[in-house]
């Protein structure tokens, strides 16, 4: 029998915990406005997960932890669109990884997309009860009680993180070089390679493509032993990565509209906006209705068909995997500009010979952002495609 409910009724500790203590085997389900996650029990343990949040995937995951690089998964997923293979044995195929540092690392990679469960103020659940994907999965067995704690903990930290961390909109700068015997973990190496004295929080949580926990963590700690600090970027700065990192707020109504109607307005203008080209102000709208209900299914059908036109027709208009796009401004005036986190990993990662494809498989964004920021930086004069 499948049973579903709210996040705010029933604490991820608490649902994980009756599964496992009924023995459930199935599916869980948990969405928060476009993220979805499943995680798969058998006999009430966790035996594997999935996310379709492209920072979550498995390739994404290995770059965090060091185990692959990005040319490294470009090959990888080029390998996987012609064979069909799953990527991990593709991995394990070239000798990127060895079989049980994957199996190590996927098991890590599950704990992760459920830790994050905790730290999610709304969302919803549906256990769909002896439902299991037909693929074969990896077994992982998860301990559920192990699980709970962690997640709880991490709970508990973040608050304590935010008294040190007000925002990501901070600059991290590291007071001194770590010395070599600094002990840190692997996912730790990526956050502190990231620092550069340029990059807010926002900017090296895409850059490393670790969590926000981990991350806020990790810099958390160095900072309490005076490892580092955080500087105010400024309120223009500020104000752009905010607007990255937080949903649109909902278009003030009048009062006698209900929050029905609000949708109903956001997502007739928004279909408004893509007849008409303007798809930046159509994903403005979509999230803002995403706001009001995350879960609201015309909302999430709009989504997803928004998404398909506005894909196909940014390919139409030339924005081709096959195309390179290509920088054609200086340095000096692209340091001059102010970009979100998401544009300037992009922007980062275009040096004439990868094209958009490559960049888009490489990328921890999801495919409609990731083309919408190519097609803005296009033009805008930014770049050149050829």
């Amino acid at each position: 029998m499948g049973v579903s409910g709210n996040l705010k009724t029933m604490q991820p500790g608490d649902l994980l915990q009756w599964l496992s203590l009924g023995q459930k085997t199935g599916t869980l389900v948990l969405t928060n406005k476009a993220v979805e996650k499943k995680i798969f029990f058998k006999g009430g343990r966790v035996i594997s997960s999935a996310s379709n949040d492209p920072r979550e995937y498995l390739g994404q995951f290995l770059m965090s932890y060091g185990y692959l690089t990005e040319p490294e998964l470009t090959k990888a997923m080029d390998v996987q669109r012609q064979s069909g293979m799953l990527l991990g044995k593709i991995l394990v195929k070239i000798e990127v990884i060895s079989e049980q540092e994957l199996i190590r690392l996927m098991r890590l990679k599950a704990e992760e997309e459920i830790y994050d469960i905790f730290l999610w103020t709304e969302g919803d659940f549906q256990f769909l009860d002896g439902e299991l994907p037909k693929q074969e999965l990896v077994p992982l067995q998860v301990d559920v009680t192990g699980i709970i704690m962690e997640g709880t903990r991490r709970v508990d930290e973040w608050s304590r993180i935010r008294e040190v961390i007000p925002s990501q909109v901070v600059i991290p700068i590291l007071e001194h070089e770590l010395p070599p015997d600094f002990d840190l973990e692997e996912v730790q190496e990526s956050v502190v390679r990231a620092i550069d004295g340029r990059r807010t929080i926002a900017d090296i949580i895409v850059e490393s493509r670790s969590s926000a926990f981990r991350v806020e963590e990790t810099l958390c700690a160095l900072a309490r032993q005076g490892l580092v600090r955080f500087e105010d970027p400024g309120a223009q700065r500020a104000a752009v990565v905010e607007a990255e990192t937080q949903a649109a707020p909902a278009p003030a109504a009048p009062a006698p509209m209900t929050e029905e109607d609000e949708i109903a307005g956001m997502l007739g203008r928004a279909q408004a906006a893509i007849r008409t080209g303007d798809f930046e102000k159509a994903q403005r709208l979509l999230r803002a209705a995403q706001n009001l209900d995350p879960n609201h299914p015309k909302v999430r059908t709009a989504i997803k068909s928004a998404e398909t036109l506005i894909i196909n027709e940014l390919r139409r208009d030339g924005l081709l995997d096959s195309k390179v796009p290509r920088v054609s401004r200086t340095f000096e005036e692209i340091t001059q500009m102010n970009f979100t986190p998401n544009e300037g990993f992009i922007l980062s990662r275009i040096n004439g010979q990868w094209d958009i494809g490559s960049l888009i498989k490489i990328s921890p964004i999801r495919e409609t952002d990731a083309l919408l920021i190519f097609h803005k930086l296009w033009k805008d004069g930014i770049i050149a495609l050829s």
